[in-house]
Formats: C-alpha cells, sequence, structure tokens
C-alpha cells in the first residue's frame, strides 16, 4: 500500500461507496467534500476541475511533507482531475481507477439518488460520458493506474454510498 493513492473515475462509478466500505481501516478524504461547502450552496460549476487540481497539489503538500510521512496510508476519493495535475505520480502514491462496464456504469449513474454521492443528484451526464471516454484512453496514453475491477453489487444501484 502507498502512503497516498488516488481513487479516480467518472460520476456514479462507486468512488464513494468504495471509500465508505475501506473508511474503517484507512484514512480517508474526498474532493468533493472539501469544496462542497464553497460549491453546493450556489450550485457552482465552472472552475471545479481546476480547483480539484489545486486540491491534488494541496493534498501532496501536506501528505507528502517530511514531517509527516509517518501518518497512515491516505485514500483520496479524487474523481475527476486533470491529468496534468494528477501525473507523474511521485514514488509513494498511485492511482486506482475505477471504470465499471459502460453500460452498467450509465445505470449506476442515472440510478442515483436525489441527494445521492458525495454531492447530491447528478445530471451532467454529457460531461459525465466525456470523462467515462477520457479515462478509457489512459491505458493507451501511458498513464500509472491499477485498474479496480469491484464485483457487481446490484442491491447497492440507487441507494446513496456506505459509510
Amino acid at each position: 500500500m502507498k502512503r497516498l493513492t488516488w481513487l479516480v473515475g467518472p460520476p456514479g462509478s462507486g468512488k464513494s461507496t468504495y471509500a465508505g466500505e475501506v473508511r474503517a481501516h484507512r484514512r480517508v478524504v474526498e474532493l468533493t467534500d472539501m469544496l462542497g461547502p464553497l460549491v453546493n450552496p450556489v450550485k457552482i460549476r465552472k472552475g471545479v476541475l481546476r480547483a480539484n487540481g489545486a486540491l491534488v497539489r494541496l493534498v501532496r503538500d501536506l501528505e507528502l511533507h517530511p514531517d509527516n510521512r509517518g501518518l497512515p496510508p491516505l485514500l483520496v476519493v479524487a474523481g475527476i482531475v486533470p491529468e496534468d495535475a494528477l501525473f507523474p505520480l511521485g514514488e509513494d502514491e498511485e492511482v486506482l481507477l475505477l471504470l465499471p462496464p459502460r453500460e452498467r456504469w450509465q445505470m449506476q449513474l442515472r440510478a442515483r439518488p436525489v441527494n445521492g454521492g458525495s454531492s447530491g443528484q447528478y445530471d451532467d451526464y454529457v460531461y459525465a460520458e466525456s470523462w467515462y471516454e477520457r479515462f478509457s484512453t489512459w491505458e493507451a496514453r501511458g498513464f500509472s493506474f491499477t485498474l479496480l475491477e469491484l464485483p457487481y453489487r446490484p442491491e447497492l444501484v440507487g441507494r446513496a454510498p456506505i459509510g
């Protein structure tokens, strides 16, 4: 297990559910929770991707500071972040990509409950599709990541994340 693990994937792929399941034995933080108080009340949509990139730098500055290296490993639910903010990775970092099969992912995304997920009901399906496509190109583009393949759990579709 690396010191700093970035969990990425398109909206509705199961990132928050996965994080909820590992939270009992691992430190976990979600970028959407950090930005939520700023963006959710007024429904800011523009600038969030760039802000996520800034949060990646902030988390690295804190977590990889020499005096903080003794802390337990951290899982960061990053969701969608610009590749140039995430890569290249440091030697004590890894990326987990959660990218379910397309049809299953589309069903999961559209079944999210109101106030489900880390930032409420998702409704920008075109943007989500563009990120699914973008993540699908990562291997060909040479990015270093591990594809996280989780068993399908239909009983969780349409429910708020665990944890």
